[in-house]
């Protein structure tokens, strides 16, 4: 099982289409200065904390401004956790389940990924409320609720979880050995996690949106046709993989929302 974390601040390229704005990267921000304002609290620096309330604030106000119509409350994507389970087959006996390079054959590759995807959201609205409460406790000089009502951001993070096949991650970690095979100096080996990758993207068409699983068809075609040439032409092979692998990586950004 491996455990991943992606942070909408790094991936906000590919979220800025469906959002309109860098909204992700602007709720990680409220959760820096709202950071940054209890570590002022506990130093009862109460200048710089109400700098950092007052710098939550605007973000705040910014996301409500472009935040989709009807959007009530408001809640904007900070992080994803991914849990997957990946089954590589075929591959030699063991004394235990440990998987390493030496347990790997010469066709190996992965043939399931399954896992629970987990996306946490900043509730934004309540967000905005508690800096004006934490804003006007400052401003009196009340330290304790200050700190709580800046406690209760974090806190009111939204996570929601779902159990599912991943057809991205498969795709990724197929293309992964595959370039490591070739970097080793053994191409004819990428041609089996090269195929599952391929098999990987004909299950993401199925679910993508038109022009994406366009996109993906053509990627699919392309490793296709590089799964059955590997041994004439590895040396361009890490570079081509290379690029696939970002686009793969785009994608998982794109549609974890």
């Amino acid at each position: 099982m491996t455990r991943s974390y992606y942070f909408f601040a790094a991936a906000a390229a590919a979220l800025t289409a469906a959002w309109g704005q860098d909204l992700p990267g602007m709720a990680v921000g409220i959760l820096q200065q709202t950071e940054e304002a209890r570590q002022a609290v506990v130093e009862r620096d109460r200048n710089a904390a109400l700098d950092h309330v007052r710098q939550a604030s605007t973000l705040a106000a910014d996301i409500e401004q472009h935040a989709p119509a009807g959007a009530n409350p408001i809640l904007v994507p900070v992080y994803q956790e991914v849990d997957s389970t990946s089954v590589y087959r075929p591959v030699k006996p063991g004394k235990n389940e440990e998987l390493n390079a030496r347990r790997l054959k010469r066709d190996t590759s992965v043939r399931e990924v399954e896992g629970t995807t987990t996306i946490a959201r900043l509730n934004v609205t309540t967000a905005a409320d508690s800096l004006k409460t934490a804003r006007a406790a400052l401003e009196r000089n009340d330290w304790t609720t200050a700190d709580t009502a800046l406690a209760s951001i974090p806190d009111g993070i939204v996570r929601t979880a779902a159990r599912d096949g991943m057809p991205l991650l498969k795709a990724r970690e197929n293309l992964t050995l595959a370039r490591d095979r070739v970097l080793d100096g053994n191409p004819k080996a990428a041609a089996a996690p090269l195929r599952a990758a391929a098999e990987a993207l004909a299950d993401f068409e199925k679910l993508a949106p038109g022009p994406r699983a366009q996109d993906a068809e053509s990627m699919r075609q392309k490793i296709e046709a590089c799964a059955r040439d590997i041994g004439d032409r590895h040396a361009d092979a890490p570079q081509e993989i290379g690029a696939w692998l970002e686009s793969v990586d785009h994608w998982r950004q794109e549609f974890a929302k």
